[in-house]
């Protein structure tokens, strides 16, 4: 009986070292390519239809990375910079807003610093957003248009673009925190990726 238990205690401590890895594992190798809205994903088409006179530009791409292919559609309106990703299918993964770092409140700040102070020996914090993803029951039409309408409303994750530094490495990587600045994920932007990943 100890012999089991001691075996179910390493195999959960296996498992929690794997999963810490594959956090910090995953790579950001992304391709973007400039697309016209014909190319879209059909459904998502009339999506912005309500931006187009307001909007100060209006672009497509099709992004391609190690996983999997997306679409994103970037925009920008009222001075808010919005990106607005869609799997092949056409369906809302999330909407970002870009944000600067005196809008995230200190107390949530203060916990997504604590990460970084923790795990790094110097953060230099390059680009933070935002982040939608739509947990309701409504569209995502509508959900587009309600958060582009209602950009203070809350959001569900912070994304953030850093460059970090230990005794051994010195990255640039793509964090995800919640909506409280406690760590959800990360992963390595690639030089390939580097532009891309701040644009």
């Amino acid at each position: 009986m100890k012999l089991i238990v001691l075996d179910m205690k390493r195999f959960n401590t296996f498992m929690f070292c794997m999963f810490f890895s594959f956090c910090f594992s995953q790579n950001k190798d992304e391709y973007e390519a400039r697309i016209n809205l014909k190319e879209f994903p059909e459904r998502t088409k009339s999506y912005f239809n309500f931006i187009s006179y307001d909007a100060k530009y209006l672009k497509f791409y099709k992004e391609i990375d190690n996983e999997k292919q997306s679409f994103e559609a970037k925009f920008k309106i009222n001075k808010l910079h919005y990106s607005v990703e869609f799997d092949t299918l056409g369906n809302l993964e999330d909407l970002e807003i870009v944000i600067k770092k005196k809008f995230i409140s200190k107390e949530i700040f203060k916990q997504i610093d604590f990460y970084f102070n923790s795990n790094f020996k110097k953060t230099r914090i390059i680009k933070i957003q935002k982040q939608y993803v739509n947990y309701t029951d409504k569209s995502d039409k509508y959900f587009i248009q309600h958060i582009v309408k209602n950009p203070n409303n809350k959001h569900t994750h912070f994304e953030i673009i850093a460059e970090t530094k230990t005794e051994k490495k010195h990255e640039l990587r793509e964090f995800t925190f919640d909506r409280n600045g406690l760590f959800q994920k990360s992963r390595l932007v690639t030089s390939s990726s580097y532009e891309h990943a701040l644009y």
